[in-house]
């Protein structure tokens, strides 16, 4: 977290304490309020998809019958260190096979925060989360939450600046929950077209530009004439 953002959190709420450790760190202490970040799969998840050398079987100890018992343990250690709530942050696309066996038990109740989508937006570009943050401008924007890997970025929709407009099923539109809708982008999943204004007029261009290039003709008809325009590939 940000220097900035601590400082924030501490002048608007005097008493409250954040402290960052590892899970190893942890051990023994407790805490009102536990957040776990990075609980994803992959090579560097948690639990870790390396597989050990061959040689490490000829000198470890018998293989136990839990899947990822030694990270299964220091996985109970990270869940039992709140004393009222913990909150795993996991990708939408790539969630820890820990975090998707605690979803799918009913032991445990998953609890969603006041006034939170039910379903969170998936990223055309990536299958991963779009989540609502604000910008710069003081804009609200969708941002992917594989930002390292994926430059998917959206605005809010023009129209009530907070919600984010989506594609809808059978229709060549995106809607937004608040009533307006736009003529979907050709070149991309999730963008979609807005007027813009060029060397040779106004056109309609995709909001994600210049990530995508997607436009179309202002046609004096009710809707826009669709050009299909070279998609650009990603390196």
């Amino acid at each position: 977290m940000p220097q900035c953002c601590r400082w924030c959190l501490r002048r608007r709420f005097p008493r409250l304490k954040i402290s960052f450790k590892t899970i190893h760190a942890s051990k023994g202490l407790e805490a009102d309020h536990v957040i776990l970040l990075n609980a994803d799969s992959g090579r560097m998840g948690f639990p870790s998809e390396i597989v050990d050398d061959p040689l490490l079987s000829l000198v470890s100890p018998k293989e136990e019958a839990f899947q990822n018992a030694e990270e299964r343990r220091v996985m109970y250690v990270a869940m039992t260190r709140a004393r009222h709530t913990l909150t795993i942050l996991a990708s939408n696309a790539r969630p820890s096979s820990f975090v998707t066996e605690l979803r799918n038990d009913p032991a445990y109740g998953i609890s969603t925060a006041p006034g939170a989508e039910p379903e969170a937006h998936v990223c055309g570009e990536c299958g991963g989360r779009l989540l609502g943050v604000t910008g710069q401008d003081d804009r609200i924007w969708y941002r992917c939450e594989h930002v390292q890997h994926c430059g998917n970025l959206l605005p809010a929709c023009p129209s009530c600046g907070t919600a984010l407009p989506r594609r809808a099923e059978g229709t060549s539109e995106v809607r937004c929950g608040c009533g307006a809708s736009y003529p979907t982008c050709p070149d991309c999943e999730d963008g979609w077209l807005v007027e813009r204004s060029g060397s040779f007029g106004k056109f309609l261009g995709c909001v994600r530009y210049p990530t995508c290039t997607g436009k179309a003709k202002i046609s004096g008809g009710d809707r826009p004439t669709i050009t299909k325009s070279r998609r650009r590939t990603r390196a």
